[in-house]
């Protein structure tokens, strides 16, 4: 098993805790994660299922309003 799988086992583990438990609240603060953190972890993974959890490459920054220099 790879680090990102790892990781993404570990985002897995944290939905099914709070299944179990039936209650995100306490999931959370078991495992040191924010509700809106779960939150976006639960949508990746209905989206996507399993790879959704996987962390992906940060996204290129972009200034659309900056101003070019000749």
């Amino acid at each position: 098993m790879t680090a990102r799988e790892k990781i993404a086992q570990n985002k897995l583990t944290l939905l099914q805790l709070a299944e179990k438990l039936r209650s995100v609240s306490e999931a959370c603060r078991r495992r040191g994660v924010s509700r809106s953190q779960f939150y976006e972890y639960k949508r990746a993974f209905q989206e996507e299922g399993f790879s959704g959890l996987m962390d992906r490459p940060p996204i290129p920054r972009s200034c659309p309003n900056e101003i070019w220099q000749k």
